[in-house]
């Protein structure tokens, strides 16, 4: 199979493509996939099957919600289906403001307990530990860290192969 093809892609059957587009994700499908301590409204489960055609449109997209509308839980819910449904390990990377970062380690431990998550912030030894630690041990789902970091140590994010790159915020960039 052709290596240009994105990994979901590749881990189909080869008489398969890509998800129908009328095929939706339901609230017991990502309970079952490990999503927990969350139900989700209506809208938010419109959304994360949103997010989820258009990961499988191979389009970008902006959740663009209004604050406090549960984005974060849409998106993490999107990462479990991700894990539970492809069977795509990740890695996945979040960036996001520092203030809102132990929010997002907090509901990655809340919603989806499951996935291993890294925080990655820290000085430049810090970093440079857990940068020695991520390359032996490549086994977590999730990485947050906030933009400035990422600018900092680009080269070393760069050595990975993300499966999604979630930006809260962005319009802080």
């Amino acid at each position: 199979m052709a290596s240009g093809l994105p990994r979901f892609l590749q881990a189909l059957p080869a008489e398969h493509g890509p998800e129908p587009l009328r095929t939706r994700v339901l609230e017991p499908d990502l309970q079952q996939w490990g999503l927990t301590g969350i139900r989700l409204r209506s809208y938010q489960l419109e959304g994360v099957n949103w997010l989820v055609q258009c990961f499988h449109c191979q389009n970008g997209c902006i959740l663009g919600d209004e604050m406090g509308l549960g984005k974060t839980c849409q998106t993490i819910a999107l990462l479990i289906y991700l894990v539970g449904r492809l069977n795509d390990e990740g890695p996945f990377l979040v960036l996001c403001p520092l203030s809102v970062l132990s929010n997002w380690k907090e509901e990655m431990e809340r919603f989806a307990p499951g996935l291993s998550c890294v925080t990655y912030t820290g000085d430049k030894e810090e970093r440079a530990r857990l940068q020695q630690d991520l390359r032996q041990e490549s086994g977590f789902h999730v990485l947050l860290t906030t933009y400035e970091i990422c600018l900092k140590d680009a080269s070393f994010l760069k050595s990975f192969s993300w499966s999604v790159l979630a930006v809260d915020e962005a319009h802080r960039l």
